[in-house]
């Protein structure tokens, strides 16, 4: 039976000095699953994602990414993960300045043997496969060399979202990856990135504010639904 890309139980957390930010019973996201997670700035959102993708500890209850435990006491456990199973489209993007957007996205690889090795399998050079990605994702040929700091937000975007899909991870996770990208842009984008997922079998856990998105997922849930602690984040 294959595990869930992402299985919460009784997960609390709090920032020092607040309240509970978080108060989730149960949440899942099932193997090859879109779901779309929605809700207001400060509900909570981009902690949560923190949690799954092991950038920050647990504190109490149980998050398992791909049948692992992020272990809190284990950071280097939780690294590996990410490095070799998760992309992450962060909301900051986090790229490199001075490299450019094939460099970018050709990082994971460097990060992680696993990430290599899927490719080699399928008979698939990285630079090849990284440039594929940035044109399907939407980027011309003529931005491919231009360094991060040369692009657009939105070309931005696109670069941080190939460099999170290289290399076949079995879960993406999306923070408001479309904040910068007009209408038909962002439908595009969504299109094509859940096309890349499906066609490695990854879940995908996509967070906006925006629900007009919700349709082009297989599932919308609502973090104040599932969050019984309902204090901003």
């Amino acid at each position: 039976m294959t595990s869930p890309a992402v299985s919460i139980t009784s997960l609390t957390h709090s920032w020092p000095g607040s309240d509970p930010v978080l108060d989730i019973r149960q949440f899942h996201v099932g193997s090859g699953e879109s779901v779309f997670l929605v809700g207001p700035s400060g509900s909570g959102k981009s902690t949560l994602l923190g949690l799954i993708a092991g950038v920050t500890p647990v504190q109490s209850g149980q998050v398992d990414v791909l049948g692992e435990a992020m272990l809190p006491k284990k950071p280097q456990k939780r690294d590996a993960l990410r490095a070799s199973r998760l992309g992450v489209i962060f909301q900051m993007f986090n790229l490199v300045p001075y490299l450019n957007a094939v460099e970018n996205t050709l990082l994971p690889l460097q990060f992680s043997a696993d990430r290599r090795k899927r490719l080699q399998d399928s008979g698939v050079d990285g630079p090849d496969e990284a440039r594929r990605l940035l044109r399907e994702l939407g980027l011309g040929d003529a931005s491919l060399g231009k360094r991060a700091t040369d692009l657009s937000v939105g070309q931005q975007q696109r670069v941080a979202a190939a460099r999170a899909l290289i290399g076949g991870p079995g879960l993406v996770i999306a923070d408001e990856p479309t904040s910068a990208l007009d209408h038909s842009a962002r439908d595009a984008f969504i299109a094509l990135l859940m096309a890349e997922c499906e066609a490695r079998g990854a879940a995908l856990l996509f967070v906006s504010h925006d629900e007009t998105l919700a349709r082009h997922f297989d599932r919308k849930v609502d973090l104040r639904e599932i969050n019984v602690a309902g204090v901003a984040a």
